[in-house]
């Protein structure tokens, strides 16, 4: 078979590399460059939850024991969500991404654990303080974290926000300040700390019946981050909604809704997971919308 000349492949060559290059994932929604995150969110057109339950059915739900998700964003040019999911019988994490319109499965991707099988059923080893001493005791009934031990904690933990998440859409403060260590301290937004279970369920009292009379909050879990096998550090973004008008000192967006940056010091006391320390500060505007606050001619926007 005669072979074309190099002159004439090197010309199909060039013909093929733009059309390879312009291939793009199939999905339903794929905004222009650089849209801002507001209007993204306006795309979407399935719940968080939904995505979320779409993603754990893709692979094995029996196994499925710790999920987390990042907020919605664009994903190789696509509207899509991205959830991390980790399994009770093997370590890693399986990467699923999932179209914000249509709900379909854009890709699924396993990534083992560090050392690959054998990390799979890691060797317990004995912890070390920063200058190589052994630290104290764990408390009774608490091991060393592995990545199977961290998971099952990790759900556990998450239960827990899911029930503060509940309490506060049921404007139920004993129920809210339930799971706070009765020595916990709580920072809200609005700069105000509460000491103590109950002088905490008191303040959740006071703005469930006022600013937060019938408001609806959301929880996101980005990380979950162990320190010790029974102290966990947990980032979420939380959305507040449906709520009376808030002081200017707050952020409230063009949608009417307040974002916060929400960081949780969670404590194991025997099998529970209870809050230390929480610490909540506003979403502020973008940094092209800042505004001088001392110059009278600027206003922050609402």
């Amino acid at each position: 078979m005669r072979r074309p000349p190099i002159p004439e492949i090197c010309f199909l060559l060039f013909l093929a590399a733009p059309a390879a290059h312009a291939q793009k994932p199939d999905c339903s929604i794929r905004p222009a460059k650089n849209t801002d995150p507001a209007e993204l969110r306006r795309l979407v057109k399935i719940s968080p939850k939904d995505a979320e339950a779409r993603a754990v059915l893709s692979v094995a739900p029996n196994k499925v024991n710790a999920v987390m998700s990042s907020e919605v964003g664009v994903v190789n040019g696509c509207l899509a969500y991205s959830y991390d999911l980790r399994f009770a019988n093997k370590g890693g994490v399986e990467e699923v991404i999932v179209d914000a319109g249509d709900g379909k499965i854009l890709s699924s991707e396993y990534e083992p654990a560090a050392g690959g099988a054998a990390a799979e059923a890691p060797a317990i080893a004995t912890p070390t303080t920063p200058d190589g001493t052994s630290p104290t005791a764990l408390p009774p009934g608490v091991a060393p974290v592995t990545n199977a031990v961290a998971a099952a904690e990790e759900a556990s933990i998450r239960k827990v926000i899911d029930a503060e998440e509940d309490a506060w859409n049921r404007g139920d403060a004993k129920k809210f300040a339930a799971r706070f260590q009765e020595e916990g301290s709580f920072t809200d937004v609005f700069g105000a700390v509460s000491r103590g279970r109950a002088e905490l369920e008191k303040r959740q009292v006071e703005l469930f019946s006022s600013l937060f009379k019938g408001s609806r909050l959301a929880l996101k879990v980005r990380r979950v981050r162990f320190l010790r096998p029974d102290v966990a550090i947990v980032d979420i973004d939380t959305e507040v909604s449906g709520f009376k008008k808030l002081p200017p000192t707050v952020y409230v967006d063009l949608e009417k809704v307040l974002r916060t940056r929400l960081q949780q010091v969670m404590v194991k006391t025997g099998t529970d997971w209870m809050v230390a320390a929480f610490h909540n500060v506003d979403v502020k505007t973008p940094p092209e919308n800042l505004v001088n606050p001392e110059d009278p001619a600027h206003v922050r926007r609402r």
